[in-house]
């Protein structure tokens, strides 16, 4: 068993009487000068003055192993989660992100090979050694702001060696750094160039060759997919969803986004982890959220 024991906390700040703050409750919180935190395998079992913490640990005598972090001067806080983001690629698209400023729509970009397409181009022609470096300057970004768990996704490859790049690159981050990085497949992000005109079949070639292959080499724990307008319909995102399900992977879907299409109706009958995005959810759509399981991600 791994022990841990924080202690000299400058400041702790916690619910008032305990249990977790909700709501109005945000603001009923306490202050603990010279607290003290122990864990225990990454699950903490005491909070409160170090003299009190202390009486807890076998009545202040330290076994073997307990690992003492000194803590004075600082406040501890939890660290935080970021459930949906794309940090590993090339290039950038500062064009395109001013004409939506302006209003212009961002389905009339990717039909002329724009958008996700022009990043996917980008991603393409870098190294893996350079997409480490610049998703580590990114991770590092995150860490320094408290982000201690992220969720990175593919999807800037959509063909085969590119999808993988990008997937290798989520896996040795999360081994170098301090954060926890769980790989979540996006090939359904786009319709790459080459299957222009053949959604089904890149369906079919992301079912019959993709998922397979990541789930062998273990290099994610999701698949996602942009069930959108002019991008994969519904009965193309629950058969690529369903399929991914049957392999053992988590559900996660950019629902919603730009159109009310029924992704929101499609996560919660899937059982999906998350609807992404949800900026145009219907009232069905948030119905049959509210009666599942599945988490509602506004972005």
């Amino acid at each position: 068993m791994k022990r841990s024991l924080l202690i000299h906390a400058a400041e702790l700040v916690t619910p008032k009487g305990g249990g977790a703050l909700k709501g109005p409750e945000m603001e009923n919180v306490a202050r603990i000068k010279d607290g003290a935190v122990y864990s225990e395998d990454g699950i903490i079992k005491a909070v409160g003055e170090t003299g009190e913490v202390l009486k807890y640990l076998d009545g202040g005598e330290y076994k073997d192993p307990v690992d003492i972090m000194n803590a004075a001067g600082k406040c501890v806080i939890p660290g935080f989660v970021d459930s949906h983001t794309h940090f590993v690629f090339g290039g950038y698209r500062p064009d395109e992100f001013m004409g939506r400023l302006r209003g212009d729509e961002y389905i009339k970009s990717l039909k002329k090979g724009g958008g996700i397409l022009e990043t996917v181009r980008a991603t393409e022609k870098e190294s893996e050694e350079q997409l480490f470096a610049e998703g580590l300057s990114r991770l590092r970004a995150m860490l320094s702001q408290g982000v201690t768990t992220v969720e990175g996704k593919s999807g800037y490859g959509l063909d085969e060696a590119t999808e993988l790049k990008q997937l290798e690159v989520l896996k040795r981050l999360g081994q170098s750094q301090k954060v926890e990085v769980l790989g979540t497949y996006l090939g359904a992000h786009a319709i790459p160039e080459a299957y222009k005109g053949k959604a089904d079949a890149y369906v079919d070639f992301m079912i019959e060759k993709m998922l397979p292959d990541i789930k062998n080499k273990n290099l994610a724990e999701f698949c996602d997919v942009f069930c959108e307008d002019h991008v994969f319909s519904v009965a193309q995102s629950e058969r690529l969803l369903k399929a991914a399900k049957a392999l053992g992977f988590k559900l996660k879907i950019h629902a919603d986004e730009i159109v009310s299409l029924g992704g929101a109706e499609l996560a919660a009958r899937t059982g999906a982890l998350s609807a992404d995005h949800l900026l145009m959810v219907s009232q069905e759509g948030v119905s049959e959220l509210s009666k599942s399981q599945t988490v509602a991600t506004l972005l």
